[in-house]
This record gives C-alpha cells, sequence and structure tokens, in this order.
C-alpha cells in the first residue's frame, strides 16, 4: 500500500517526543551532538543562517530515513517515541505493585482495571465451589473468584513436583504422566506457578533502584525460539526472539524479554491499524509503530530469500522473517528494535543508582545504539562503557583447547618479559605493546577501537577468537584502563543462562540443525502456544536466580544481595 504524507508529517519531520522520551538524536558518544535531540519540525528551504541552523538533516528515502549529523558523519534511524515508552512500559508492568483483583485476560482493557478501584467494571456472579464471590468482567465477560491462588486447588500438593519437573527438562505429557493430572490441570498449574513468580520476583527486584550497587558489569544477548504451527491449515512455525541481561559478576539475569506482547493479537493490532489509517503513514510516524502487522510480514516476505535485513525505514537491525514461518495468532510480535531499546530502557530504571556500568554486547545490529539511546545521561557524564563482543562460536573442543594452550603460553611470555608487574598487568602490557596501542595517540586508539576493534589474544575456553569493538574510548583514561575494559568484556554469564534455558526446559530444546530458517519442521518438545515460551522463561528465570545454587553454594540472588539464603521452591509458590 503506498504510503501518503500526513498533516502532521507535512509539519513534522520526525517523530514528536513522548513523555519525556526522545531518542532521535546522534549515538555517536564522542560527537558534540551525541544527546541533542533533531527538530521534530519542518526546517526552512535554504541554507540556514544564524540561530536558525540545524544540527542535522533528515535523509534518505520511505525506505531508510535517517537523522544526518552534519558534525560527525552519522546516520540515526529515525524512531517513534510513543513506541518506545510503550515497550519501557511492558516490561516495567512486571514490577507493578499487586492491587487486587481483576479481569484474567490480559488483552481485556479490565486487566489493568482492579476490582477495588474500578468497581464499575464488575459485577457479582455468584459464587465458586468454596462458597467464595465471584465476579463476572463487563467488556470481556471473563469471571474471577476473590479467593487466594493455592486455596482453591484440590492437588496444591501437586505444586512443587510440577514446578521442579518444568525446571528439569520433562515434558509436560510426561509430567501429566508421573504425577496423574489431567494435562489441562497441568496447564493450569503452569499458569498458577508462572503467576506466583511473577510476583515474587517483582517484591524482590523493586527493591533495585534504591540498591546501592556500586560498579556493574553487565552482559546482553538474544536467543531465537520456536513454536510449532497450531493447526494445519497453516504448516510454518512461529519464531521469535528474547534479549537478556546478566550480571558478570553475579550470574543474576536482571531481565529477560521476549518478542512478544500477550496483551493483544496480530488480528486485533492489524485492526487498529487500519482504522488509525497507520498504512497510509511512515512507519516511525504510525500509533502501533511498536508491534508486527500483516503489511509488515508481506513487505518481509518481498526481501531476497538469501538474505535478512530491515523490514521497516525505522529500523537498523535485520527481522527474522521468512516465507516458511508466520506471525503468532495469541499475542502480537514486537518489532525487533523497539524490543532492544525498551529493554535497556527498563535497565536504565532498574539500576539507576549503579555508579559505573559496564555493557558487553553480543554482535547484533542495533544493540548498541539501542543502549546509548537510553542511557544517554550516564553516557555524557561518562559513566558507563559499552563494548561489542564476537567469537568464534563454531569451533570444535580440541580448537578450543589449542587456542586456550597459545593464550597461556602467552600469558608466560607476558610474565617474563615483565617480571616486576603483577602478572595481571603484565598481559594488559605486553598486549598493549603487541597490539600496537600504545604507539598512537589516546585520540586514534579510541577511534580504532569504536571503527575496527581489536582481537584480545587472553582468552578463556568459552570466547575463542574474542574480538571487541569499544564505543566510548573518549581518551581519558591510561592503555593500563581500557585494555582491562577489553579484558572484562565477556558474555559468559547470559551464553550460561541461555544455555540452562536449552538444557532444563524440554518445549525450549534447540532441536537438530536448528536453523534461523527452520522451513516446515514439527519440533516433537514444542510449545503450540507462544505465551508458553513467555511462562517458561519467567519460571526458569526466578528457579536459576534464587533457588538454583553454584559451586560457592549461593544463589545469584544471594550473591547480588536480593536475597540471605537460597529460595525454597514453596517460598515462591506460598508467597502472598
Amino acid at each position: 500500500m503506498p504510503e501518503i504524507s500526513s498533516e502532521g508529517q507535512n509539519r513534522f519531520r520526525l517523530p514528536l517526543p513522548y513523555r519525556g522520551v526522545n531518542v532521535n538524536f546522534c549515538k555517536n558518544p564522542h560527537c558534540p551532538n551525541f544527546g541533542i535531540a533533531a527538530e521534530v519540525e519542518a526546517q526552512p528551504r535554504g541554507r540556514p543562517t544564524g540561530n536558525h541552523r540545524t544540527p542535522y538533516r533528515v535523509t534518505g528515502a520511505s525506505t531508510d530515513a535517517s537523522i544526518f549529523c552534519k558534525f560527525c558523519g552519522t546516520h540515526s534511524v529515525i524512531k517513534s517515541n510513543k513506541a518506545v515508552w510503550e515497550e519501557f512500559d511492558r516490561h516495567l508492568q512486571a514490577l507493578a505493585l499487586p492491587h487486587g483483583h481483576r479481569c484474567l485476560n490480559q488483552a481485556c482493557s479490565n486487566h489493568a482495571k482492579p476490582l477495588d478501584s474500578h468497581p464499575e467494571g464488575y459485577y457479582r456472579h455468584g459464587t465458586n465451589a468454596s462458597g467464595e464471590a465471584r465476579f463476572r468482567c463487563r467488556e470481556c465477560r471473563g469471571t474471577f473468584s476473590m479467593s487466594k491462588g493455592h486455596a482453591r486447588q484440590r492437588t496444591s500438593h501437586e505444586n512443587k513436583t510440577v514446578f521442579q519437573l518444568l525446571v528439569a527438562k520433562v515434558a509436560l505429557a510426561r509430567i501429566a504422566q508421573v504425577t496423574g493430572l489431567h494435562p489441562k490441570t497441568v496447564y493450569d498449574k503452569i499458569d498458577f506457578i508462572h503467576g506466583q513468580c511473577v510476583k515474587f520476583v517483582a517484591d524482590r527486584e523493586r527493591r533495585l533502584p534504591e540498591m546501592r550497587l556500586g560498579d556493574m558489569r553487565l552482559a546482553t544477548d538474544m536467543q531465537d525460539y520456536m513454536v510449532n504451527w497450531p493447526t494445519k491449515e497453516m504448516r510454518k512455525t512461529i519464531q521469535f526472539r528474547a534479549i537478556a541481561t546478566s550480571c558478570l559478576s553475579t550470574g543474576y539475569v536482571l531481565a529477560c524479554h521476549p518478542q512478544l506482547d500477550l496483551r493483544m493479537t496480530t488480528l486485533e493490532v492489524h485492526e487498529l491499524v487500519e482504522e488509525c489509517g497507520d498504512l497510509l503513514r511512515k512507519p516511525a510516524f504510525r500509533e502501533f509503530a511498536r508491534l508486527w502487522n500483516f503489511e509488515d510480514y508481506a513487505r518481509a516476505m518481498q526481501l531476497p530469500s538469501y538474505t535478512f535485513g530491515p523490514t521497516r525505514e525505522d529500523q537498523e537491525a535485520p527481522e527474522h522473517m521468512t516465507s516458511d514461518r508466520q506471525l503468532p495468532r495469541q499475542g502480537a510480535m514486537v518489532h525487533i528494535d523497539y524490543l532492544m531499546i525498551g529493554h535497556f530502557k527498563y535497565l536504565r530504571h532498574l539500576l539507576g543508582s549503579a555508579d559505573h556500568v559496564y555493557f558487553s554486547l553480543d554482535a547484533d545490529p542495533g544493540l548498541p545504539t539501542a543502549v546509548l539511546a537510553t542511557w544517554v545521561d550516564r553516557a555524557i557524564a561518562k559513566k558507563i562503557d559499552v563494548a561489542v563482543m564476537s567469537f568464534d562460536k563454531g569451533v570444535t573442543i580440541d580448537e578450543k583447547n589449542r587456542r586456550v594452550l597459545e593464550a597461556a603460553k602467552l600469558r608466560a611470555l607476558a610474565e617474563e618479559a615483565y617480571p616486576h608487574l603483577h602478572p595481571f598487568k603484565a598481559w594488559l602490557t605486553y598486549f598493549l605493546v603487541t597490539s600496537g596501542l600504545d604507539q598512537i595517540s589516546r585520540t586514534e586508539r579510541g577511534e580504532r577501537l569504536r571503527k575496527k576493534g581489536i582481537e584480545y589474544p587472553f582468552i578463556n575456553k568459552s570466547e575463542p577468537g574474542k574480538r571487541v569493538v569499544l564505543y566510548t574510548d573518549d581518551g581519558r583514561r591510561t592503555g593500563i584502563e581500557i585494555a582491562t575494559i577489553l579484558h572484562d568484556t565477556s558474555l559468559h554469564q547470559v551464553d550460561r543462562f541461555f544455555m540452562q534455558v536449552r538444557r532444563s526446559i524440554a518445549g525450549l530444546e534447540r532441536a537438530p540443525s536448528y536453523p534461523r530458517r527452520a522451513s516446515r519442521k514439527w519440533y516433537l518438545y514444542g510449545f503450540y502456544s507462544p505465551d508458553m515460551v513467555e511462562k517458561m522463561l519467567v519460571i526458569f528465570r526466578t528457579y536459576f536466580n534464587y533457588i538454583a545454587k553454584g559451586k560457592d553454594g549461593k544463589t545469584p540472588a544471594m550473591r547480588l544481595g536480593l536475597a540471605k539464603g537460597a529460595v525454597r521452591f514453596e517460598d515462591v509458590l506460598y508467597f502472598e
């Protein structure tokens, strides 16, 4: 469908700020324009003079619109500020305080309106089997009762067993067989366990913004998940991603956000898009810019079959969509750029009291700009570092062992060359000399690390061929300080979490020859509903952070200061 310019688009060349959010500025942290928002109103034609000079120029056609920084020459893709705030708000709901009973249907408008503060949205509808009051929602006609979650279950003694089996890679059918529960009862218990995990984790993580966290080292990566086709009529898999960030020092997974909004469906999104005329607007100006619709899907199908690329003009990261995949019927899929920005904005809210934050990012496109867009105030204050790390993921175990042995030999050479230094400083000094970083100016060093990156030789077994691109070396720090940042850059903790997800959740296991172009494949233990992926990630993150102990006898929550001891399954299940 051709795009036309609306009155707002003629008047405004960029989307308006929304609730204090404006991410349309230069993302180069070394540029004077970094953090300075571009003017949203259309500029007069002709050469600007005096105070009318603008630091940006809007460039590109409808397929690749961006703002061009006139000072450093950086292009920044134009984003919808409303979509950024909406995705941040979606993540923020996980920390919301419970306000009594409400409609259980997440797609219903009354889901956000508790009974105690919005009684006009409900009416009495008899009692349940336990004699407790039941209410009906006036919007969706759904019902709920006033009983406690675990009190109305006839087999509540099986909750712990189901919880334990879920995180022990037992398939749902086998859980029903082992416990003697009906499959529907198993799904009901998963819903209950998920709700308890949400409440328990929110109660703990609401403390984070006020905690004294000191310096934080974080690792961020993404993982693909696949859901079997729900009907035979369309044998196409549903695939989406989840983004997670872990603390490198403690292993605590601070957030894991799937690319799925369960509050509405794709069909509902497309109907709303058509009603408000979104398809006639450029993507960044749309009311529902954050979510996939069928028009976006059709455009993605026009991309060359051998490549993944941005589907719309407001994207810089590729969207993984091919003809053998379909959009979900349950829930709506979030565009990947807005998922990233919302994720990091949520971390900014969660870790506002941290002193200095070091980001280690996977090499997925769009991650560094998403950090710089949301942590801009801390970047200007020189309180964050952003590094992107890549390594050879496909090497064999023998090759890993060989490279680790080479790194050990280099360490020995460094200690021999600088015997008067502490071994760690000897390694860093040896690296600076052999890499040539000590032979160039600090300004040149910053440009080299930002544009080309550098291979770091002192690796561990899990990250062979480590190469780091550092975005925030502005020349203020010594070579040893920069080398320390390169040494500490790692994805180990977040990769460990994702690995444990694969190994512990039967429905999320990586299938044999699992590709991004998944073709028409059906997975034996795979889930049929996308919301099961979101529920299992919440359940497993709770188990991983609070219940599972490491070799030191501590859980990640204990190391971070959110728990004094290991949490029991019962503590989560009966949390009020």
